[in-house]
């Protein structure tokens, strides 16, 4: 009986220890976790037009940093401000957005701040085994500075990027904040989504935070943490997971050369097993990949180039009557007849662009019946028809409804030209490196 006694004594204790565990990391988080509020009006393809909110985690607190999602701090030009538990609100400013996961870290002056937060400790190793306690901080529908728990649930790579899956409920106001472990109080992820309540419950979704150490490092070593650029096609598994068999290569003739086939086993010295993986080890490497494949059987080692993705922050458009118009995706290349380089991004409503039939998503094949193939080319085509007094005409390349028998249409349009304005960064472009280091 007094062996019973001890025995229940001691799990009572550790209970109450781990009780005092989640309470602690929760408490640390309110020092370190900031409430993010962005407001868009010309918005790229990856946003849509109005204001957002989110939160983030301070990772440096001597150059003002901030870890969020790349939706929170806006793949668009516009206005960040950020704020602490005490409510003063803080201007900022995107440093880096990654085009594949949807992380990014954003900037305020810490010379405002009359005391320096905490940062928190972040996993950079491992990610938490299935059953793993786990909790999300944040300000879900904007109860500021909220803890939800739950566990870590499995890890997928069937939504795209490799994701941490949790049933700790993350809402809107939760994104871009830290889901972090309640036995090591260390942050594991970066909250990104969930699934609506309406179809599944208890499925929501965190970047692993290993993936945001790399982009962190590199960044603090002043090297471009860029991904490769999506040329290459792997295949997907019948459960709708990544693989690293190639299906289709897209990398010009001058880079590393995987082929149609090959199975990708190692970056360097790294063994891989999924496309997130392959990437996170080439980040910081591009101008001289090394990977292992096996080819028709045989392993063999490939060196060379990969070009890196076109950095976010130096993205430019050109607003004309209402339309952005801007670089199409990375994906078009190779993928469609005559690989479009401009692509409609964001259509105002009630604007010029709306009332003559433009789409976003729209594919800018002619301008005055020259083909384009940049922003400046586009924005002479606009100037000269302005000039001139004449409509802009393009010839644009749409996808067509499930009913249609083709998929694409030609769709042939006149736009008056007024409101034509450059979209971009402030400042000159920064300086980079060819392979993306």
């Amino acid at each position: 009986m007094r062996l019973l006694t001890t025995l229940t004594l001691l799990l009572l204790a550790t209970a109450a220890a781990g009780e005092t565990t989640a309470e602690e990391a929760f408490r640390r988080a309110r020092g370190w976790t900031v409430q993010i509020r962005t407001s868009v009006h010309q918005a790229f393809a990856e946003d849509e037009q109005g204001s957002f909110m989110g939160a983030g985690l301070v990772v440096d607190a001597g150059r003002g940093w901030v870890l969020t999602n790349a939706h929170v701090a806006s793949h668009s030009y516009g206005q960040i401000a950020l704020a602490f538990e005490d409510g003063r609100a803080l201007p900022a400013e995107r440093v880096y957005v990654d085009p594949y996961l949807d992380l990014a870290i954003i900037a305020y002056d810490p010379k405002r701040l009359a005391r320096r937060p905490a940062e928190p400790e972040l996993e950079c190793t491992g990610i938490p085994a299935v059953g793993h306690l786990v909790g999300a901080f944040g300000h879900p529908w904007g109860f500021r500075f909220t803890g939800t728990r739950g566990i870590a649930s499995a890890v997928t790579s069937r939504l795209g990027p490799e994701m941490l899956q949790t049933d700790a409920p993350i809402n809107e106001g939760n994104s871009g904040g830290p889901l972090m472990s309640l036995e090591s109080g260390r942050v594991v992820g970066i909250n990104s989504a969930t699934m609506r309540k309406s179809d599944a419950e208890g499925l929501s979704f965190a970047v692993p935070a290993r993936f945001a150490c790399t982009i962190l490092e590199l960044l603090q070593a002043g090297r471009d943490p860029s991904p490769p650029a999506p040329l290459v096609d792997f295949a997907v598994s019948a459960d709708e997971e990544q693989t690293l068999l190639v299906a289709r290569s897209r990398l010009p003739k001058d880079a590393i050369d995987l082929r149609t086939g090959d199975e990708v086993l190692s970056a360097g010295t790294r063994s891989l097993s999924t496309a997130t993986e392959l990437i996170d080890a080439l980040r910081g490497h591009l101008d001289q990949a090394s990977l292992t494949v096996r080819r028709n059987g045989v392993v063999t080692v490939l060196t060379g180039r990969w070009p890196a993705e076109p950095l976010i922050t130096r993205r430019e458009g050109l607003w004309i009557a209402g339309a952005l118009f801007a670089d199409a995706a990375s994906f078009t290349a190779g993928q469609i007849a005559g690989s479009p380089a401009l692509m409609v991004h964001h259509v105002e409503p009630g604007s010029e662009a709306e009332a003559v039939g433009l789409q976003k998503d729209d594919l800018v094949t002619a301008a005055s019946g020259q083909g384009v193939n940049s922003v400046a080319e586009l924005e002479a085509a606009a100037r000269r028809a302005a000039s001139a007094r004449r409509p802009l005409e393009l010839m644009l390349l749409r996808l067509t409804d499930e009913d249609q028998n083709v998929l694409f249409q030609y769709q042939h349009r006149h736009l008056e030209v007024s409101d034509l304005a450059r979209v971009g960064p402030p400042g000159p472009p920064a300086p980079r490196s060819p392979g993306g280091q």
